[in-house]
């Protein structure tokens, strides 16, 4: 009895986190739920079919909720694969990359004094700082170029640095996809607290 009850909760938990982050890949549910090897990950997903889509994404399976699924925790938005797919990996890559800040929230509005600043791809904090998370998979470089002009308009304000709830400017984390774009990201960046990673190097 024990046993179904831990399977039953084991499951609704890896349910939950696939709400949380919308797609999750079987090596990701398997950190996050320290399901062990590969073996016992496969047959705990494999128990849960009934509740989840997957494709094969390069050597792993992703998964995110069908409609069982999300009956099953109450879960209101619907999670379709599209191009945006990806972006939502790598962001998850980049949470395991900073150790799981168990505030991590993706594409919250950032307010200061009721005023919606900016609405990052993620807003999490880590080392009793708030950081801002920004992922590069297929956007233009001149769509990260007026991205970060707002990031760098707010710094000059100096909005955050006199809030009272922050009194600093978030550091900007940005992943992408290869060396060249990581370039321009530091020309570009340079004056904010920022960092830039590669995505293959943080995976």
């Amino acid at each position: 009895m024990r046993s179904k009850i831990s399977r039953m909760e084991r499951q609704e938990q890896i349910l939950l986190s696939l709400e949380r982050f919308n797609f999750l890949t079987r090596s990701h549910i398997q950190r996050l739920h320290r399901l062990g090897g590969d073996r016992n990950a496969q047959k705990v997903l494999r128990q849960m079919e009934a509740y989840l889509h997957s494709f094969r994404e390069g050597y792993d399976t992703v998964y995110y909720l069908n409609k069982s699924g999300r009956e099953m925790i109450g879960a209101k938005k619907q999670v379709k694969r599209t191009l945006q797919t990806t972006h939502n990996l790598m962001r998850v890559d980049f949470f395991f990359h900073m150790g799981c800040p168990p505030h991590w929230f993706n594409e919250r509005k950032v307010e200061i004094g009721g005023k919606v600043c900016v609405i990052p791809d993620a807003l999490f904090f880590k080392d009793k700082q708030y950081n801002f998370l920004e992922v590069d998979n297929r956007q233009t470089m001149a769509e990260n170029k007026a991205k970060v002009h707002k990031y760098r308009k707010m710094f000059e304000s100096g909005v955050f640095q006199n809030d009272k709830n922050f009194g600093y400017f978030p550091t900007l984390h940005i992943v992408t996809v290869n060396k060249s774009r990581m370039k321009r990201f530091r020309e570009i960046c340079d004056g904010l607290p920022f960092q830039v990673y590669l995505i293959d190097e943080i995976k």
